[in-house]
C-alpha cells in the first residue's frame, strides 16, 4: 500500500503489466507442431560473388570468422543467449573489465544479455487471435497482409527476410480451440514493411484458409546478432596479433600512440573548400585530418546539437579525395536515415559512377528517398552488390555501419584485398619477391558516431583494417575518424543495462588522451574554449576538435543545454530566428522559449498500453493552432514530440479532429526526432504524477531523469520552444529543475506559479552565459545606453561584473586576432 497524490491508501500497482490474454490461447504458442517453413526472402549469395572473382583457392586461407552456429561453447546461440540459465553464462563481467585481452568476453557477455532482452521484447509485441488477411492485389502467390500495431514507431525491430511464427486458430461452435490447426506452425517471411500503415506482408506457403484467425510470435533474428558477434570475434584475432597495432590503437588509443607538439600551429589552412560557410572549427578539423599529424589513433568530432558534424565530414571526404593518393572511402551512419542524408550531400558533388550507397535487400524500396536511388545498386527489385570491378570504382561506399557487414561477407576488407592480390601476383609472378600492394580503403568516416553500438562501429572498422604484418611495410595506414554527440540519445538496444548502451564514440572520449588533453571539452571554464598558447607547449596534439557554434537555434533555447552539457561553450550563430517573435503567447522578456504549467490527469491505457493525457494534448494543438491562424508557420514546420507512445497516438487523433484539423503537423514520439530540426516544438511530457516516475525510470521511459532526452528534446527547436509539463512533476530531476528555473527568472511561464522560487529549485543554480548575455542585451538596449560600459553600471551591474564583461571581450577579440596569425589551434 502507498498513497496517491491525493493523500489516499493505494495498492501499488505495476502500470507496464503486459495486458491479459487467455491462458488457452497462450498455450497455443507452447505446444509441439510440425513446421511449414515459407519461401525465403531474396538475399545476397556471397559463396557465387566471391567465387566470381577469387575463384575457390585465393582467399580459403583466411576465412570470416564463423557463424554463430559453428563455434561450440563460444558462440552466441540462441539456445545459451535465450535460456533461463544465461545468467549463469554472463559471469561477473563490469564494464572496468575491458581490455584487449577480455575484448570477446566482454561483448559475447554484453551480446547475450541484448539476445536475452530483445527476446522479452519480442514476447511483449505477440499477437493473439488476430486477423490474417489476403493480399489480392499481390501477384505474388501466398501473400498475406498482416497489422502489427505500434511498427510506425520502430518499437518493434523487424525487417525484410525476417521469419514471423504463425498458429492458426479455429473454435467450435462452444467458443473452444480446436487443436488440429495449431499444431501446425507457419512459418512465414516478410516481403514487404508498410510502417505508415503498420502492416506487413507475408509470404506463408501450405496455408489452409479455414480460419484466417492467428497467434503471432516474433522472435530474435540469429543473423543481426551472429553479425555483431562475429566482428567481435575478427577485432579479438587482431587485438591479439602483436604485428597489428594498428587496430589496438583505434580501439584502446594511449598517449603513446600520439604526436607531441612543440609549436604553434601554421597560421593559414591552404584549403580549397568545397564548401565555402564552414568555420574555423570545421576547417581545423579537415586540415588536421588531411594532413594527419595527431598520430595513430581516432580523429574524433565532438559536434553538439547543430553545429554541423555532417557538414564537417562531407567537407573532409570530398577534401580526402583530392589529397590522398588512390583514395576509397567507407562513410558509414548507425542509421539508415543518416547515411541517406550523407548521400544526398556527397552526391551534389560526385556522379554515380563515384560513389555507392549500399542497402541491405531486408531495406523496404518506400523508406528509400527517390533521389537517391540513382547511387543504388538494384537488381532485379532488390537492392545488391555490384560485381568486384565496378565496387573497385567507386571512390566513395556509403552505408550503414550494420549493413557494411555485407562487405565483410562478400571479402570486400582490406585484408581479404590485400590477400587476394598477392595472390594472384604470386601465381602470375613466382619468382618475384613477395609484393605488398597498397590498402584499398583509404579512410572510415563515422558520422552520428555516438549512436553506434561499440560491435556495429567494428563492422565497419574491420573492413578497413589493415591485414597481419602490413605496418611492417611503413606504408599508408587507414585514416579513422567519427563525428557524434555523446549527450544525444546513445545506441538504440533492448537492454539498459548492458554494455552494449555505451558507443565507441563515448567510450574513446573518457580515455585520457581525449578527456584529460589540456583543450577538451570537459577542460574549459567561463563558457570560454582555451586557445592554444606557447605556455601549454609541448602538449600531445589534439587529436579531436570541438564544434562550437550552433546554426540551429535561438539563444535562449540554447541557453540550458548549453550550460548542462557542453561546458557553457555554444555559440549561437543562427540567423532569421526571429520570425516568431510577434506570436502573443509568449511572456515575461518575450523569448521564444516557453513553460506551460499542466496539472490534468495523465492516465494509462488499459492493458499497459502506454500514458496519455488529455489536457495536454488539447492544449498542445490549440498552441499549434495559434500559430497557424497567426499565419507564423506552417504545419509542416511544426513538431508535437511525446516521450510516450500512447500520448502520441493520443495526439494524432486531436490533431486530426474537426476542431483543430492539423494532420500535416509532425507528430512522432521523442526518440524518432533526433537529429531533426523544426521551425517550432511543442514537447508534451505528459507525466503529471510522482508515483510511476520510478517505474518509468526503469523500463527507460519518460523524459524525466532521462537527461539526454531532455537535451534532445530541448535541441529541435530552431525559432520557438513551448514545453507543457507538471512542475511538481518535473523539478525533482536536476536538468529540468535547471530549465524551470531559466523560464521563472525570465517570466517565460504560463500558468500558476505562485510559490515557485527559482533560487530553491532542486540541483544547482545554472545560469548560462547566453543567458546573462541575453539579458545584457536586453536591458542595455532597453536602458537606451550607448555606452555599453556605463550602461551596465547603470543598470546596477556590480564594477567587477562590469570588468568581467569587458575582459572577456578583450579576450574574444584576442582569439580572433591569434587565429588569423596562427597562433591557435
Amino acid at each position: 500500500m502507498e498513497d496517491d497524490d491525493d493523500g489516499v491508501r493505494v495498492t501499488r500497482i505495476d502500470v507496464y503489466a503486459k495486458p491479459f490474454v487467455p491462458l488457452n490461447l497462450r498455450a497455443v504458442n507452447d505446444a509441439p507442431a510440425s513446421v511449414i517453413p515459407s519461401s525465403p526472402a531474396r538475399w545476397v549469395d556471397f559463396p557465387a560473388y566471391v567465387s566470381s572473382f577469387a575463384g575457390t583457392s585465393l582467399l580459403l586461407a583466411d576465412p570470416p570468422p564463423p557463424d554463430l552456429s559453428e563455434e561450440q561453447g563460444e558462440s552466441l546461440t540462441s539456445e545459451h543467449a535465450l535460456s533461463p540459465n544465461a545468467n549463469i553464462l554472463l559471469g561477473a563481467k563490469k564494464p572496468e573489465d575491458l581490455r584487449s585481452t577480455s575484448y570477446h568476453a566482454y561483448f559475447q557477455h554484453a551480446l547475450i544479455q541484448e539476445a536475452t532482452a530483445q527476446q522479452h521484447e519480442c514476447e511483449d509485441h505477440a499477437l493473439y487471435k488476430v486477423p490474417l488477411g489476403r493480399a489480392h492485389l499481390d501477384p505474388r502467390p501466398d501473400m498475406y497482409w498482416l497489422h502489427v500495431p505500434g511498427l510506425r514507431e520502430l518499437s518493434l525491430r523487424i525487417e525484410i527476410g525476417d521469419v514471423v511464427q504463425l498458429r492458426q486458430l479455429e473454435f467450435d461452435a462452444r467458443g473452444e480451440l480446436k487443436q488440429l490447426l495449431f499444431t501446425v506452425r507457419h512459418d512465414a517471411t516478410v516481403w514487404n514493411i508498410d510502417r505508415a500503415r503498420e502492416t506487413l506482408t507475408l509470404c506463408v506457403n501450405g496455408l489452409a484458409p479455414r480460419s484466417m484467425l492467428f497467434n503471432v510470435c516474433f522472435s530474435v533474428q540469429a543473423g543481426r546478432l551472429g553479425a555483431l558477434y562475429r566482428s567481435v570475434m575478427g577485432i579479438q584475432k587482431a587485438l591479439r596479433g602483436g604485428d597489428n597495432t594498428w587496430t589496438r590503437s583505434m580501439l584502446f588509443p594511449s598517449e603513446a600512440d600520439g604526436v607531441w607538439q612543440t609549436t604553434l600551429n601554421k597560421g593559414q589552412v591552404n584549403l580549397h573548400l568545397r564548401d565555402r560557410l564552414l568555420n574555423y572549427e570545421q576547417v581545423r578539423a579537415v586540415d588536421t585530418v588531411l594532413t594527419n599529424g595527431f598520430g595513430r589513433v581516432p580523429y574524433l568530432i565532438s559536434g553538439p546539437p547543430g553545429t554541423g558534424k555532417t557538414k564537417t565530414l562531407v567537407e573532409m571526404a570530398l577534401q580526402l579525395l583530392t589529397k590522398q593518393q588512390d583514395p576509397h572511402l567507407l562513410v558509414c551512419a548507425p542509421s539508415d536515415s543518416a547515411a541517406d542524408t550523407l548521400i544526398q550531400r556527397l552526391g551534389k558533388s560526385l556522379r554515380p559512377s563515384e560513389i555507392l550507397r549500399i542497402n541491405a535487400p531486408s531495406r523496404s524500396f518506400p523508406e528509400v528517398p527517390g533521389n537517391i536511388l540513382p547511387f543504388c545498386r538494384v537488381d532485379n527489385d532488390t537492392f545488391d552488390l555490384p560485381p568486384l570491378q565496378q565496387m573497385m570504382r567507386y571512390k566513395i561506399i556509403v552505408t550503414t555501419c550494420r549493413d557494411a557487414e555485407l562487405m565483410l561477407r562478400a571479402r570486400l576488407t582490406n585484408a581479404d584485398l590485400y590477400t587476394l592480390e598477392q595472390g594472384v601476383l604470386s601465381m602470375l609472378h613466382p619468382a618475384d619477391p613477395v609484393s605488398h600492394p597498397r590498402l584499398h580503403w583509404t579512410a572510415l568516416l563515422m558520422d552520428e558516431a555516438a549512436q553506434a553500438t561499440e560491435p556495429e562501429a567494428l563492422i565497419a572498422l574491420s573492413i578497413v583494417a589493415p591485414p597481419r604484418g602490413y605496418e611492417a611495410t611503413q606504408q599508408r595506414l587507414p585514416v579513422f575518424v567519427m563525428a557524434g554527440d555523446q549527450h544525444q540519445l546513445g545506441p538504440r538496444t533492448a537492454s539498459s543495462k548492458s554494455a552494449m548502451q555505451t558507443s565507441l564514440f563515448a567510450r574513446l572520449l573518457e580515455r585520457s588522451i581525449y578527456g584529460d588533453h589540456p583543450l577538451a571539452r570537459s577542460k574549459q571554464s567561463g563558457g570560454v574554449m582555451r586557445p592554444l598558447t606557447g605556455d601549454l607547449l609541448p602538449l600531445l596534439r589534439p587529436a579531436f576538435t570541438n564544434l562550437i557554434r550552433n546554426y540551429r537555434s535561438h539563444p535562449a533555447i540554447l541557453a540550458t543545454p548549453s550550460a548542462l552539457f557542453y561546458h557553457d561553450t555554444l555559440e549561437p550563430e543562427a540567423s532569421n530566428v526571429t520570425s516568431l517573435f510577434s506570436w502573443n503567447g509568449w511572456q515575461g522578456r518575450r523569448w521564444p522559449c516557453l513553460f506551460v504549467d499542466n496539472t490534468g490527469r495523465d492516465e494509462v491505457e488499459m492493458g499497459g498500453g502506454g500514458w496519455y493525457n488529455n489536457t495536454e494534448a488539447d492544449m498542445a494543438c490549440r498552441y499549434a493552432l495559434s500559430f497557424l491562424r497567426a499565419g507564423l508557420a506552417l504545419q509542416q514546420e511544426i513538431c508535437i514530440m511525446s516521450p510516450f507512445r500512447a500520448q502520441v497516438r493520443n495526439l494524432r487523433l486531436f490533431a486530426r479532429h474537426s476542431s483543430y484539423n492539423i494532420p500535416a503537423v509532425n507528430i512522432g514520439p521523442l526518440e524518432a526526432f533526433q537529429g531533426l530540426e523544426s521551425k517550432l516544438v511543442i514537447l508534451c511530457t505528459t507525466r503529471t504524477r510522482n508515483r510511476f516516475i520510478a517505474q518509468d525510470v526503469s523500463r527507460g521511459l519518460g523524459v524525466i531523469h532521462e537527461p539526454k532526452k531532455f537535451n534532445v528534446a530541448l535541441t529541435r527547436a530552431k525559432e520557438g520552444l513551448i514545453v507543457i509539463g507538471n512542475s511538481a512533476v518535473l523539478e525533482h530531476d536536476k536538468h529540468w529543475a535547471a530549465f524551470l528555473a531559466f523560464c521563472h527568472r525570465n517570466g517565460l511561464w504560463e500558468g500558476d506559479d505562485t510559490g515557485k522560487d527559482s533560487s530553491k529549485a532542486v540541483g544547482e543554480q545554472v545560469v548560462s552565459k547566453l543567458e546573462r548575455q541575453l539579458v545584457r542585451q536586453e536591458d542595455v538596449m532597453s536602458a537606451g545606453v550607448t555606452d555599453a560600459v556605463k550602461g551596465l553600471r547603470t543598470l546596477g551591474f556590480r564594477q567587477t561584473e562590469v570588468d568581467e564583461a569587458w575582459q572577456s571581450g578583450i579576450a574574444a577579440e584576442q582569439a580572433l586576432h591569434d587565429r588569423s596569425h596562427g597562433e591557435t589551434r
